[in-house]
């Protein structure tokens, strides 16, 4: 679970200096969703609080509920 925050985190740091970059402009909430194996603002904050783990298959039982890429605990 720390593998994912870490990751996460990088992937944020990332994001920011890419939009840094001359040219760059942010995508729109149908672009954002258009993206494929991207992750719903719902889900990052399941991430980051501990209630969900990343959609990797087939959600296990501790996690029954699937969406926006995550596995969501009850």
């Amino acid at each position: 679970m720390i593998w994912v925050l870490l990751n996460f985190k990088n992937f944020i740091i990332m994001f920011k200096k890419i939009l840094k970059l001359e040219g760059a402009q942010e995508l729109t909430k149908n672009e954002l969703k258009a993206v494929k194996g991207g992750v719903t603002e719902v889900c990052a904050k399941a991430l980051i609080s501990g209630g969900a783990i990343l959609k990797n298959g087939a959600c296990p039982p501790e996690y029954p509920l699937a969406g926006g890429g995550c596995c969501f605990s009850l």
